[in-house]
């Protein structure tokens, strides 16, 4: 098959990179000068063509070939759907059935799951790039907006992840606006969240090479991620030593490893300029530890729908007061933000999400957030309308839908869901049976688990000794737990689980599991 470059380029969405911008392998220092960039860039094109893709599914791990693919199809406006290699099967088979796709590419080959290729109707066509290519001949039509370039599936704030659909134009106009408010020229970015992730993907790789920077990228296992999950610290601290960036982008679980590390005698490097911390609610504690330890941290705010970022703080944790900490900056420029009976509301170019029959009416994007503004237009979130719980490491989760699998099976009656800025969920349990041991809830809670993401598993539990109740006020009429009663009657219970990660994260953690044997004892069971 020959790949070189078409004769008609389809540039549409071609970013206007200086020539100083650079693709590089964080581990073999492979790099990629802009000119090569736009070759491989054509090159992709040509082959997606010659296939005729028009709807992509790409599931694979950071590279800097993921980002050169991404970017030949934000150029040529082919839709793409990058998805995290950690979705679990069941996911993996709903985004399949969602997405229709006529290509899938996919960095790990298929050819062992025959089965696999024959229920989902997939043809092997091409190698390239590492990636192997899978032809799709579904009929299945599935709506999608107009408009929509890339299609972002969230963590699953309900048991299935939910597609936001993005136009190519709104991604590249929040990277402008981040390369106007972070204001710093040709940085040098490594990147730490995966690449599927919208905020690493359009923060980390399109604003840095839009401000003529050099973006390093590594795979998962050299930045010590198993899954969604870092388990080697020491290499994600050796290799931001090794590479000396001067921007980072993290979650509030990874900025708490930098802190440890730093208060246990790591030297953060100097060339560090600017580090964004979002995706989930970061403590004001955090901050001032993080300042303390001289690291230039800097709030922001954003969600799917509206392609990231929606605020970012133009004052770093060094030098913010009291009140500035309690603040994720000002909105981007090309937005507008009003706050609703104490909701967020943003006014951006929403597409809709996939499957929706028609388009977004509504210019004003309802977050779900509760905020507000302060006097200076500096943007305060006070917290969530719903029960959604959003992990230190920026993962949703719904706790109905864990309770659910929880409870399914009647071994445990009554189950309660909690990990909001935490780094793991835990889970309260009741079970009417005394005849059944705590191994076995153990044991089953663990079954349950497999079945799940790995974000989304309950990692320790309680065994309450008597149930819930409406007469106790820590359940609703309906029998819906009050979460908030139950968090604070149960507050050492938590915070014991808890114990662990309040521990430095230099080493893997030892997630224990305690049961109440009495008010004043707990012992702990390993999962």
């Amino acid at each position: 098959m020959n790949f070189s470059a078409p004769q008609q380029r389809m540039t549409a969405l071609e970013l206007p990179f200086p020539e100083t911008a650079r693709l590089s392998n964080a581990v073999t220092g492979e790099s990629f000068s802009l000119t090569q960039i736009r070759q491989q860039q054509h090159a992709w094109q040509h082959l997606l063509h010659s296939l005729n893709a028009r709807r992509i599914l790409f599931r694979a791990q950071s590279s800097v070939q993921w980002a050169l693919l991404d970017l030949a199809c934000l150029a040529a406006d082919l839709m793409l759907v990058p998805v995290p290699g950690y979705l679990s099967d069941s996911q993996w088979q709903h985004v399949l059935q969602q997405v229709a796709a006529d290509l899938i590419i996919s960095d790990v080959p298929f050819g062992v799951a025959s089965a696999f290729l024959a229920a989902n109707d997939l043809h092997w066509v091409a190698e390239f790039g590492g990636f192997q290519l899978y032809q799709s001949h579904a009929t299945t039509s599935v709506a999608t907006p107009v408009g929509t370039q890339k299609i972002t599936f969230t963590s699953g704030s309900t048991g299935q992840p939910k597609g936001v659909c993005l136009s190519g134009a709104a991604q590249v106009k929040v990277a402008q606006s981040l390369v106007s408010r972070i204001n710093i020229k040709a940085p040098r970015h490594l990147c730490l969240l995966p690449l599927p992730t919208l905020l690493e993907n359009i923060a980390g790789i399109y604003a840095p090479l839009l401000a003529g920077g050099e973006v390093f990228i590594a795979p998962e296992a050299a930045r010590g991620l198993n899954g969604s999950r870092l388990e080697n610290p020491q290499l994600l601290l050796g290799l931001i030593s090794s590479i000396q960036p001067q921007t980072l982008i993290l979650v509030p679980e990874l900025l708490q490893l930098l802190v440890h590390a730093c208060q246990q005698g790591w030297s953060a490097p100097t060339s560090l300029k600017f580090i964004a911390v979002g995706g989930a609610k970061v403590a004001v504690d955090l901050l001032k530890q993080a300042a303390r330890c001289g690291l230039p941290v800097y709030q922001g705010y954003g969600l799917s729908e509206c392609c990231s970022v929606v605020a970012l703080s133009s004052q770093s944790a060094l030098y913010a007061s009291q009140q500035q900490l309690q603040q994720v900056g000002k909105v981007l420029p090309h937005l507008a933000v009003k706050i609703v009976d104490d909701e967020i509301l943003v006014k951006t170019a929403f597409l809709g999400y996939l499957g929706d029959a028609g388009p977004v009416n509504d210019e004003w994007v309802a977050t779900g957030d509760l905020g507000a503004l302060s006097a200076d237009g500096n943007l305060v979130i006070r917290g969530r309308k719903k029960n959604l719980l959003i992990l230190s490491s920026g993962r949703n989760v719904n706790p109905e839908w864990v309770e659910a699998e929880l409870t399914k099976t009647g071994l445990v009656q009554q189950a309660v869901l909690f990990g909001d800025a935490k780094p793991y969920c835990v889970a309260l349990l009741y079970c009417a049976n005394p005849a059944i041991t705590d191994a076995q809830i153990a044991e089953f809670v663990s079954s349950i688990n497999q079945q799940l993401p790995d974000y989304a598993r309950a990692e320790c539990f309680v065994r309450l000794a008597a149930p819930l109740s409406e007469q106790q006020n820590t359940l609703t009429a309906n029998g819906r737990p009050k979460r908030d009663v139950i968090a604070t009657l149960y507050a050492a219970e938590l915070a014991a689980l808890y114990a662990a990660a309040e521990q430095p994260l230099i080493k893997p953690l030892v997630k224990p599991l305690v049961k109440p044997i009495a008010p004043s004892h707990t012992e702990e069971y390993p999962v």
